[in-house]
């Protein structure tokens, strides 16, 4: 998997694995590595990281929750970000 060649909705899919492996009743979420750069690429991008919400929140029952655990937990802000409020 190499997220730049993945589309919003293969995103979406894997980042409802890994909120349901995070959560304790999923365990077939993405790698550490494949996580990092799901992270990254999320962070980076915002239309992206909007588009791929919209179809995430379909797939959660916790919209809340959910959204806490991407914008807190999981996804990293942009390396070209650091230090900025």
């Amino acid at each position: 998997m190499h997220p730049a060649s993945l589309t919003a909705p293969e995103i979406a899919d894997l980042l409802a694995q890994a909120y349901a492996e995070d959560q304790g009743y999923g365990h077939d979420g993405p790698s550490a590595e494949e996580r990092t750069a799901l992270a990254d690429r999320l962070g980076c991008d915002e239309t992206l990281r909007a588009e791929v919400w919209e179809l995430l929140r379909e797939q959660v029952a916790d919209e809340d929750a959910a959204a806490y655990w991407l914008d807190v937990e999981f996804v990293e802000p942009c390396p070209g970000d650091a230090g900025h409020a």
